[in-house]
């Protein structure tokens, strides 16, 4: 689980406001992260997370066909076109705008196949243009429980640059209960039946929760993929609290509670973009204020912007 925390030299911004069901992490890659809670300084700013959490264990999850697949489609389909409404993907329904379902036989020349499986989905559906569709599915959901979500998007370099001549990165939102939650960018102009995972989590707030893919790229695109939707549980986990930091004595004083569960070893990692690439700060050093419970990473600050990630392995 991961926090994030940037420097920057005078300037105050606000707090960050979550949703009612509370993001805990996002991140594209299969290491736990979550949003920011920003804190002002005196001479420099910090970015700190609000949470970290681990997770002990994993359960099965609610979602229902994530792969999109169907028994009579895997040999068989090329493509079906589907309008708003309709429900002939198992477990899902249509919305927005039409898209296409896609399977082994659609034939294209350049080709696009599946992330997984045999089938998958096109948001652009055969119009190609904003708006483009989505699909959706309302899952049950146990409150206060914690759950994981990956998902992938596909791009494609002819596909995605086919009208304009220019690519146009492939966008997905993704909706909880109407409200978006996540976006999902696959900025890859050069490669060629790309699929990229994507991974958020939240913690639900009511018995149901109803999950929303949206095709979202604002250029015309003639391919927005999603495929390999997986909806997990997590099991105990442990909480940390981020309190206010502070720099002193060249210092960046990066203060933090477990609040929840029981971890005892934590790494600082360090980029000088919000993205990363991140490297573990090996000569970070790691105060302990109350075993268990309250803790310190002391930092030596840079001259220019730096982010950092408190996590727990």
């Amino acid at each position: 689980m991961t926090r994030r925390l940037r420097l920057k030299q005078k300037k105050i911004f606000g707090s960050l406001t979550l949703p009612s069901f509370l993001i805990i992490f996002a991140k594209h890659c299969n290491r736990q992260s979550d949003y920011v809670k920003k804190a002002a300084m005196k001479s420099k700013l910090l970015f700190v997370l609000a949470l970290t959490l681990r997770i002990h264990q994993t359960q099965a999850g609610p979602l229902v066909n994530g792969g999109f697949e169907a028994a009579t489609n895997a040999a068989t389909l090329n493509y079906q076109s589907l309008s708003p409404g309709a429900t002939n993907i198992p477990g899902w329904t249509t919305t927005n705008a039409e898209i296409t379902w896609d399977g082994p036989l659609i034939g294209l020349n350049p080709p696009l196949t599946s992330a997984q499986g045999s089938d998958f989905l096109d948001l652009t559906g055969t119009h190609d243009s904003a708006p483009y569709g989505a699909v959706v599915q309302t899952m049950g959901t146990a409150p206060s429980q914690l759950y994981q979500v990956s998902f992938e998007v596909g791009s494609d370099k002819y596909y995605d640059s086919y009208y304009t001549g220019t690519f146009s990165a492939p966008v997905v939102t993704v909706s909880l209960n109407g409200v978006a939650v996540f976006s999902a960018t696959n900025d890859f102009p050069t490669l060629s039946n790309y699929w990229r995972t994507w991974n958020f989590g939240f913690i639900a707030s009511a018995t149901n929760t109803t999950l929303k893919f949206t095709g979202a790229t604002s250029n015309r695109v003639a391919f927005i993929g999603l495929d390999n939707v997986i909806v997990t549980s997590g099991g105990p986990q442990t909480l940390i609290v981020l309190s206010t930091p502070a720099i002193a004595n060249g210092q960046a004083q990066i203060p933090f509670t477990v609040t929840n569960g029981a971890s005892s070893t934590f790494e600082l990692l360090q980029s000088a973009q919000i993205n990363g690439p991140w490297v573990t700060n090996s000569s970070a050093a790691l105060v302990t204020n109350t075993l268990g419970f309250s803790y310190t990473f002391k930092v030596a600050t840079a001259g220019s912007d730096e982010f950092y990630i408190v996590q727990s392995p």
